[in-house]
């Protein structure tokens, strides 16, 4: 998984270092007879650089950048929205959505998800002839919604699915591919219901 330090945990160890090296350094200064403000610039300077690098070296405390609060949110909206932004990087190639039911629900971080659905069709439409159809479908499952990603290509189908299937692996879901009949690949997500 990758981990990117968060606005907010930069902030904080930026804070957390820049000012106790701020204070010793005011300390020494004044206790060597170092006029207060040129040891104050000095030392302000050396915290906020200490405190800035860092800051910069945290992602192991940070928060992942595809961690929000899960939520119930419509199949549909998520599919649409990814086949109208993916449809300028498309050319030649048509997406179709097809949802059953159309109300169905799943339960993650939209924007995550959208992500790994998006990445899942930039693959499809890189596979796919022009004139292709790559057709996004879900429908309702025992656990819970199986979402279809299947192309008219003939390319592998095993390639660039590692960041869609760590997207789905921290959903509780599963990601899997393989050949789609008479030829194409189908990209099949089980994810929980909402």
């Amino acid at each position: 998984m990758t981990l990117r330090p968060t606005t907010k945990t930069r902030l904080g160890t930026l804070l957390l270092t820049a000012v106790p090296v701020t204070a010793l350094g005011l300390a020494i200064g004044a206790g060597a007879g170092v006029p207060l403000l040129a040891c104050g610039l000095v030392a302000l300077a050396a915290g906020a650089a200490l405190g800035a690098m860092l800051a910069g070296a945290t992602p192991a405390i940070a928060e992942p950048a595809e961690v929000h609060r899960p939520r119930t949110f419509g199949v549909r909206a998520l599919l649409s929205r990814a086949a109208h932004e993916a449809r300028p990087d498309l050319a030649e190639v048509a997406v179709r959505v097809d949802v059953a039911p159309p109300r169905l629900r799943t339960v993650g971080d939209p924007e995550c998800l959208h992500r790994a659905v998006a990445d899942l069709l930039a693959q499809a439409a890189r596979r796919s002839p022009p004139g292709g159809v790559v057709t996004l479908a879900a429908r309702s499952a025992n656990s819970g919604v199986r979402l279809e990603v299947v192309d008219e290509g003939r390319g592998d189908c095993q390639t660039g699915l590692a960041e869609a299937r760590r997207i789905v692996d921290r959903h509780g879901g599963a990601l899997r591919a393989e050949r789609a009949r008479p030829q194409g690949c189908r990209v099949v997500v089980e994810l929980p219901g909402g």
